[in-house]
């Protein structure tokens, strides 16, 4: 056996793995394992997700899948219209579905809070296994640290475009007071309060559900009730839009699934949370598969509900309350369907508030991957981000450094509007990339067979059933890190240009400088490697 420089002892090696038998139920064989994956950290985080409805919950409310089909419905209109947005969201629903099965596989091998770029560093090949690791754990890095900002600003924008919707303004500076007072709030709830937010996480799911009741039941029950018609079946089915001016419809409709892509990707939000999660190699890949499943449904009745309740999208885009923000047109179809102002405050009020719990919970997953990033020494001053605080079992620093993004790109919105929507694009690419990573490695270990699979996985694929998952995952994921860096229209202006290109490119080029004078030398990754023969 040979153990490279930069690899952390304490991991077993892959024929050993392979032999290991079930593990018992308890925390002590949820610490057990964590030792031999090489995870045993200086203060370990308590297990405090008991059961899994409450990690079901907080795969809900941290991707919100309805919820976003809802706020982000008027980019999806406008590129491919009704029956864009309908076939986009089942095409993309389905396809993460099967990138999500293979990431469930590794989920239940390697249950750690370092996630994708843990496994990267297990499959991948022995030379490029370092840096391909840093570069997933880099990109993992920034989308849940920029995902957490972006739900900060869908709050202020959200609440802007209330004060518009009630008195005809809203003071430019308004976004950003309350992105910074939310990032704040949650703040103080993690920090202060895990053992509440743990057990609270079962009633959030509730609340969740309940939420899409009521949504449901206005939009199209007010509507009705207001003697308005419903756009005809047919519609939804194939009546396409063409709003960006491309050479063809299909190009419209391929540019739709940006918005479904953004509502599936992030459920590796729970991954990060192995930690703290009993019998985590059980309970995350089996929730896993299922929140993604059940919320997916949820997504698809909210499009069916969305493309039902609009007669003419042209008339609902172009009116002032929805030329005031990206959120406006979403008040503007309240609005419509309920011909009511209290019903459209109060329904969309609700949709803000679910927000809360999914910055809260996103705030929770951001800085427990920062906390497993630092404790393999991948940053700068790793010792003082990895600090656990004793009393609460929290990563205390971590949770700290994670307001930077949100407060920062709150202050930069109260310059620049579209600086911050372009940056916010990032949140899909780099998530996609983490993704793309692990299938790319996962497919070359199958192929050279560098990597036994234990016999008695649950959720494990197999030889030919991996290799076909992992080549569909590829070919999707690749071709949608393309998609979602196109501008919605052609010809953009300075202020709709997507200039996600550009910042996904200064992004690798500050982690490879990141990498280049701290990670190469001190970067660790638990990880043996047996010589060949």
């Amino acid at each position: 056996m040979k153990r490279l420089p930069w690899f952390r002892p304490g991991h077993v090696e892959a024929t050993e793995l392979a032999e290991l038998s079930e593990p018992s139920s308890g925390i002590a064989a949820d610490t057990k394992r964590m030792e031999e994956l090489g995870r045993k950290s200086r203060t370990p985080l308590e297990r405090r997700f008991v059961h899994g409805k409450a990690v079901w919950g907080l795969a809900s409310t941290v991707v919100i899948t309805w919820q976003n089909m809802v706020l982000l419905s008027p980019i999806a209109l406008l590129s491919g219209g009704l029956a864009g947005f309908f076939w986009a969201s089942i095409v993309v629903f389905a396809a993460m579905w099967v990138v999500y099965i293979g990431l469930r596989e590794k989920a239940e091998r390697w249950p750690v809070a370092a996630g994708q770029y843990y496994w990267v560093a297990q499959l991948a090949p022995r030379r490029y296994a370092k840096p391909l690791s840093y570069l997933s754990g880099w990109k993992l890095m920034s989308a849940w640290q920029v995902f957490l900002a972006a739900g900060v600003m869908i709050i202020g924008n959200g609440i802007a475009a209330l004060v518009v919707y009630l008195n005809g303004s809203s003071p430019i500076w308004l976004p950003t007071v309350v992105g910074i007072i939310t990032t704040i709030l949650i703040f103080v709830v993690n920090r202060w309060c895990p053992q509440g937010l743990a057990r609270a996480e079962y009633m959030l799911l509730i609340f969740h559900l309940t939420v899409f009741v009521v949504f449901m039941a206005v939009l199209l029950g007010l509507r009705k009730h207001s003697g308005l018609p419903y756009a005809m079946p047919r519609d939804m089915f194939l009546t396409f839009r063409n709003g960006g001016g491309w050479n063809s419809m299909g190009a419209a409709v391929v540019l739709t699934a940006v918005v479904p892509m953004s509502s599936a990707i992030g459920y590796d939000c729970i991954i990060h949370l192995g930690e703290e999660i009993q019998k985590a190699a059980s309970i995350v890949p089996k929730v896993f598969i299922w929140a993604y499943s059940a919320n997916c449904i949820l997504g698809l009745c909210t499009v069916v509900a969305v493309t039902l309740s609009i007669n003419d999208i042209d008339t609902l885009l172009s009116t002032p309350l929805s030329l005031s923000g990206s959120v406006g047109p979403v008040v503007q179809m309240l609005d419509t369907a309920t011909a009511s102002r209290s019903w459209t405050t109060a329904v969309f009020t609700l949709l803000l508030l679910i927000l809360i719990p999914c910055c809260i919970n996103s705030n929770t997953s951001a800085s427990r991957q920062l906390w497993a990033f630092a404790e393999d020494g991948a940053l700068p001053n790793s010792a003082w981000i990895g600090n656990v605080d004793e009393h609460e079992r929290v990563p205390s620093n971590a949770l700290l450094l994670t307001l930077i993004a949100p407060i920062g790109l709150s202050l930069l919105n109260l310059g620049s509007p579209i600086a911050l929507n372009a940056i916010v694009s990032l949140v899909i690419i780099n998530l996609v990339v983490s993704y793309l990573l692990v299938a790319s490695t996962s497919l070359y270990s199958r192929c050279t067979r560098t990597t036994a699979w234990p016999d008695h996985m649950t959720y494990g694929l197999g030889y030919r059933t991996g290799i076909a998952v992992d080549i569909f995952t590829i070919g999707f994921l690749a071709t949608g890190s393309v998609i979602v860096m196109f501008p919605p229209v052609t010809h953009p202006t300075a202020a709709q240009m997507n200039w996600a290109v550009v910042l996904f490119v200064g992004d690798c080029g500050i982690g490879v400088l990141f990498y280049y004078f701290h990670g190469r030398r001190h970067y660790l990754c638990a990880l043996t490697v047996v010589e060949d023969g």
